[in-house]
């Protein structure tokens, strides 16, 4: 907890705890945390080395190591005598590429070390990333050395046993499987069944596959598509209509349940990039010109946490949140329409408790009208869509703000597959990319593809929609094939360049529909083709792949409709959320995405922004609904029994039951109606929505590789074919069972000392010397030596904090005119930090960082050389209470480089070094592994 001293009282209040045992301050906690290293920490149990070169397979084919890679051949070999031009040992090279995801193109620059790619960057050519990438895109790099991804095309020769079936896998030449699909003759009786793709090459062969009958169909458990179908049937337009919001302009933004600064919403890292440099403060003058973000949401998410303010609320009551802040802004605006304000006041009914939040929210967003701007979450029901156009229309935020495109979509939806199926209107089906079968499995697979004559696979793996086909076919990498595409706001073009070639006999989806379509070609010869004929982009081909960038322009709808008919004819929902009648809503896996990252270590072992699991996911609930089930079933498990104070004297009955530094939680069965049911474990989370349980997809796979299997609990019954991720009416009961999370929120514990500092806007612009008024800074005396009567600027940028011991170097050298080498420094912008963990995984995909597994993350070993402290901080409880609303700050703890490093006074053979570029080195080769560096180091 910060202490601050008496002359600050304007900022105390506060209360910073990173899980709910430090905030308890429980006996288990004052254990984990009085012992540096948990009991038990250094066992091996069940390490061996076989298993452990299997799950580091991946990163040694990374590092281009083998564990037979240091003995000399036998033979005499000679060096390479002609050289190519472009290749030299030891210096990267960087292409321009970009990587294809449901969202649109990703713009990336790939570095390069003897024509194996190394690392993946954002493209600064592509102003609206500035040169950023998201987390996944930093981890995919990590799939083109995936030990267990597909090595080829394989034919499925099922064994049947009795009344068991098992399916062996033959080696086939991809070649082989591409003839096949190029003689196929009743083109009019084929189906192909897709994930969504920005692919402007595979569009203009799906084209030209439906000009000769194939009918093609589309599928996205994460469906970032249809709020925009939703949203034009609505207003009657032909085209799908896509708001693309710039939040560069805009000074006050209200989030609808959309997480557009997460990874849950398409497009987040141009959001980011818009919306952040608003939170920059170069000057106490500067904080009063941030830009102001109001979240209503029913989780807890990283645009949560950034918000200023933020109210818990359920996904199936943002209907009616909506409508009476349309109400709200209509009064203001002086617009009159009886029957609007008649039908938003019919929807917005039981929503009184939270008429003066919406009040005050719709001042802010009117104050401003053009610079404001309001975005919905793309898997909430079309009406909240309607009413959020609406919203925007009364605001008048376009173009400033806002701006619709038209986007065509030619693709039929899963039902209506389902239903093709069902008539047998199909004899072959492809299915290209996703993994269907993993996803709906509500739908009885083995028997609707019981009438096709072939089924092929295209995968990155063979998964579970491999086992229902006759063929799959070896999925290349984007980083093995030519392809390009459009962005989200589709105003850019990028190419995708292969770095390498295939590493395995793999095809890439566009040269299997090339098969289809009789022509064989290989995609560099596919993209040629296409680019001379139909693509709409300026440059030559050669200076589009060199900028990797090239402007498009976006088919923009000019003239709005009204939609005031429109939100006339929404019928207001009845539902009532209690204990017994609970919402749930399913959102992408943190680790996974929909599961395509599952076998990803990088993924599996990053932690969680807000949760901090790892290698697992919960069904989260809130401290209320955590409260009413201990009650209702006594021996759940889920808290600790109130038999112990903590340091305040206080009952602790409200954390959650570790025991070094391991979470045990009760696994519980979870009913949706009466035939969607899973199991997974419980995690008590603050912030979310009373009566909301919020699960995630993409987990507990059952065709898996080595690094994803047994991880995780699958909840993807709960989806419905029509992607539709909010249910109503569950109920909770345990089943007596308990499972152990790797939970790394208590690893490296401050023990009450927590290091972020923070303020609000007001205060800081009157004192700017407010981190010194806080923690240890408040009751330490300070030790500024010979620099005491220097100003703080001053101290800051030449005094190393704490002083030292000795003097330091000048920085120039000999006290010459000449300055002397730089001294190197990296600060993180605390103010602009949202969470996303992107930095974690770009530091272990720099520096080769291996990934330990679930059982050392247990032990405290997980090697992160830069981690993401998550604060909650809350007003002080009345009593035990666990507070339901929390606020959340994030901080990014690397090694400091600290200018008197501790770690390099206790090193007893000198391994730890101060280098002349005033960098904290390691001397690698000298290291014995006495821990005396950690021991000591402060953070």
């Amino acid at each position: 907890m910060i202490q601050t001293t008496q002359n600050s009282e304007e900022i105390q209040g506060k209360h910073y705890w990173k899980s709910l045992d430090d905030l308890a301050d429980t006996p288990g906690f004052r254990s984990w945390v009085d012992n540096e290293f948990p009991e038990g920490a250094s066992l091996m149990d069940g390490v061996q080395r076989r298993g452990f070169l299997k799950v580091m397979a991946a990163s040694f084919g990374l590092a281009g190591l083998g564990m037979t890679g240091c003995r000399r051949p036998e033979h005499a070999i000679l060096p390479h005598g002609r050289s190519p031009e472009e290749l030299i040992p030891g210096i990267p090279a960087y292409y321009s590429s970009s990587r294809p995801t449901s969202a649109g193109f990703v713009p990336l620059i790939i570095e390069s070390h003897e024509g194996r790619p190394t690392k993946i960057e954002g493209n600064s050519s592509y102003q609206l990333g500035g040169g950023s990438t998201d987390v996944y895109t930093q981890s995919s790099i990590l799939d083109l050395y995936d030990p267990d991804r597909s090595r080829g095309s394989f034919t499925n020769e099922n064994e049947s046993k009795g009344n068991e079936s098992s399916a062996r896998w033959k080696k086939t030449p991809s070649a082989e499987v591409r003839k096949d699909l190029a003689n196929i003759e009743n083109l009019d009786r084929v189906a192909i069944l897709t994930d969504s793709n920005f692919s402007s090459l595979r569009k203009s062969l799906f084209q030209k596959l439906g000009q000769k009958g194939v009918k093609v169909f589309s599928h996205d458990p994460i469906d970032f598509h249809n709020p925009e179908n939703c949203l034009s049937k609505a207003l009657g337009i032909d085209s799908s209509l896509r708001a693309i919001p710039n939040f560069s302009k805009a000074k006050t933004v209200l989030s609808l349940d959309s997480d557009f600064l997460g990874h849950r919403e398409p497009n987040s890292s141009v959001n980011t990039k818009q919306f952040m440099p608003g939170r920059r403060v170069l000057s106490p003058s500067d904080a009063k010109k941030m830009n102001r973000l109001y979240s209503v949401e029913s989780d807890l998410s990283i645009t949560g946490g950034v918000a200023d303010h933020r109210l818990r609320l359920s996904s199936s009551e943002t209907e009616g949140f909506s409508a009476i802040i349309l109400i709200k802004l209509l009064e203001l605006s002086g617009e009159k329409n009886p029957k609007l304000l008649e039908q938003l006041t019919l929807l917005s009914q039981g929503m009184d408790n939270y008429d003066k939040w919406a009040t005050e929210c719709a001042k802010d967003l009117f104050e401003k009208p053009k610079q404001s701007v309001v975005v919905t979450g793309s898997h909430l029901p079309s009406s909240v869509h309607l009413l959020t156009y609406k919203i925007n229309q009364v605001l008048g935020n376009q173009p400033t703000c806002l701006e619709y495109v038209k986007v065509d979509h030619f693709a039929g939806n899963l039902s209506s597959l389902c239903e093709s199926l069902k008539n047998e209107e199909i004899e072959t089906i492809i299915f290209l990319g996703g993994n269907p079968v993993y996803h709906f499995p509500s739908v009885d697979w083995v028997d609707l593809l019981k009438s096709t004559k072939n089924k092929y696979r295209l995968g990155r793996s063979i998964d579970e929609t491999s086992q229902v086909c006759d063929f799959h076919i070896g999925q290349s990498h984007f980083l093995e094939c030519w392809d390009m595409g459009t962005n989200w706001s589709e105003d850019i073009c990028s190419p995708v360049q292969p770095i390498i070639a295939p590493l395995f006999d793999t095809c890439s989806d566009t040269e299997i529909l090339s098969s289809l379509l009789g022509e064989s070609k290989n995609s560099h010869d596919l993209l040629i083709e296409f680019f001379k004929s139909d693509a709409d982009v300026s440059e030559s081909f050669e200076d589009f792949l060199k900028q990797g960038v090239a402007n498009v322009k976006p088919s923009l709808l000019a003239n709005l409709p009204n939609p005031d008919q429109a939100v006339l004819e929404i019928s207001a929902d009845d539902i009532t959320l209690s204990e017994n009648s609970l919402e749930v809503l399913l959102i992408p896996d943190f680790h996974t995405w929909d599961g395509q990252f599952s076998n990803n270590g990088w993924m599996m072992e990053c932690p969680h922004p807000i949760t901090k699991l790892t290698w697992d996911n919960a069904l989260l609930i809130s401290p209320v609904l955590a409260k009413k089930l201990e009650k209702k079933y006594p021996d759940l498990g889920l808290l600790p029994k109130a038999t112990m104070l903590n340091n305040n004297g206080q009952i602790a009955p409200d954390a959650a039951v570790f025991k070094d530094g391991k979470q045990r939680a009760p696994i519980v069965r979870l009913r949706v109606g009466d035939h969607h049911e899973i199991k997974a474990p419980l995690y008590v989370q603050p912030g979310l929505a009373d009566y909301t349980v919020v699960s995630t997809i993409g987990q507990g796979r059952s065709r898996v590789g080595r690094v994803g299997s047994g991880t995780g609990f699958d909840t993807c019954s709960l989806i419905h074919t029509d992607s539709n991720r909010i249910s109503n009416g569950a109920t909770i009961e345990p089943t007596g069972d308990f499972h152990i999370l790797a939970n790394v929120q208590e690893h490296w514990s401050m023990e009450g000392r927590a290091i972020v500092r923070e303020t609000n806007a007001k205060y800081y612009s009157e004192h700017e010397d407010f981190a010194q008024k806080m923690g240890a800074e408040s009751h330490s005396p300070p030790m500024w030596g010979k620099d005491q009567d220097a100003s703080i600027a001053e101290k800051a940028t030449t005094t190393p904090r704490g002083n030292s011991a000795y003097e330091h170097p000048d920085d120039t050298y000999e006290h010459s005119e000449t300055f002397g080498l730089h001294q190197w420094g990296m600060s993180i912008d605390l103010n602009q930090c949202t969470g996303c963990s992107a930095c974690v995984v770009a530091c272990q995909s720099e520096n080769n960082i291996p990934i330990v597994g679930k059982d050392q993350v247990l032990r405290g070993r997980e090697m992160h050389w830069i981690r993401l402290d998550r604060y909650f901080s809350s007003t002080e409880r009345e009593g035990a209470e666990l507070p339901s609303d929390v606020q959340v700050s994030f901080q990014g703890v690397a090694c400091m480089h600290c200018e008197t490093a501790p770690c390099e006074s206790v090193c007893p053979v000198n391994a730890t070094v101060h280098d002349e570029e005033g960098l904290n080195a390691m001397a690698y080769n000298r290291c014995v592994g006495t821990r005396y560096c950690a021991n000591n180091c402060p953070y």
